[in-house]
């Protein structure tokens, strides 16, 4: 037990960090998937060797602490190459920034950072409504990354115990896979918001719902889409644009013909679809 303090305890201490960032933007991207398995790997050791219970309770917040110890350990794989994964203080669609240690950061103008990481974590026994990738593609840069982690509660070989394990990860750059949602979108009968025909009669230059998805019944999906367009009196918006699962759902022969069309031209695009039907596979078995 000593021993696995000692561990932590030399985990904890920040390693030396560069002067300044000897990364690029894609670079530093690239870094982080090839890193990434490595950290997930460090993470499950942890998790097995603490946070072992009974229960496992799925409403538990685990998956925010998955994500928070994923920008610890990311972090400290950065730290020799003058980079840092930082957390986004306000409610905004990304949870990380990739910055340059050595600069000031400013959250707002974006000044020193390199790109910005969304994490999503779900757990393979819980439902996915609280689950989107909903972000406009005029809000995600060419290095953002969009970070999914699958989990479950693991039993303990022959105990009465379980720990949080991570199993199955999609990480990388998030602007195709929003290339992907959308295409699928229209595919399934959705469209989006044209400035210049704008449901609320905005000016076109002044139009803050350009972009904006409405599902095949012309009801918008975010609570920023076009007032005119909500649901019902009820609720603001539909929310089904974007789900990590259900966004690549097809049913008609049209829809699937196109998803395999897009995964054909899209790398990203095919390994997230693995990815997905994976998840589900463990998450039906």
């Amino acid at each position: 037990m000593n021993a696995m303090f000692e561990e932590l305890q030399d985990a904890s201490e920040s390693p030396e960090l560069a002067e300044r960032a000897d990364l690029t933007a894609t670079e530093a991207a690239d870094f982080i998937r090839a890193e990434n398995l490595s950290v997930i790997s460090v993470i499950n050791d942890f998790t097995r060797a603490t946070f072992k219970t009974r229960g496992g309770r799925l409403g538990s917040g685990m998956g925010l602490l998955l994500e928070g110890l994923w920008g610890y350990h990311m972090s400290r794989a950065l730290a020799p190459h003058g980079v840092e994964i930082a957390w986004i203080a306000d409610d905004q669609y990304n949870d990380y920034a990739c910055i340059d240690a050595a600069a000031e950061w400013d959250p707002v103008t974006a000044e020193g950072e390199l790109f910005r990481i969304e994490a999503k974590t779900m757990n393979l026994g819980a439902e996915e409504s609280k689950a989107h990738f909903a972000e406009l593609q005029a809000g995600i840069g060419p290095n953002d990354l969009l970070l999914v982690m699958t989990w479950s509660w693991e039993p303990e070989p022959g105990g009465q115990r379980v720990w949080p394990k991570i199993v199955e990860v999609f990480l990388d750059r998030a602007l195709p896979l929003a290339e992907l949602r959308d295409q699928l979108h229209i595919a399934r009968g959705g469209t989006f918001v044209d400035a210049d025909y704008c449901p609320d009669g905005c000016e076109p230059d002044l139009c803050q719902h350009d972009g904006e998805p409405l599902n095949a019944n012309g009801k918008r999906e975010r609570l920023s889409g076009p007032e005119s367009r909500r649901p019902s009196a009820r609720v603001s918006f539909a929310a089904n644009f974007g789900g990590l699962f259900r966004m690549i759902g097809t049913s008609s022969a049209d829809s699937k013909r196109q998803l395999e069309l897009i995964r054909r031209a899209n790398v990203t695009a095919d390994t997230y679809v693995s990815f997905v039907r994976k998840s589900k596979g463990r998450s039906d078995g």
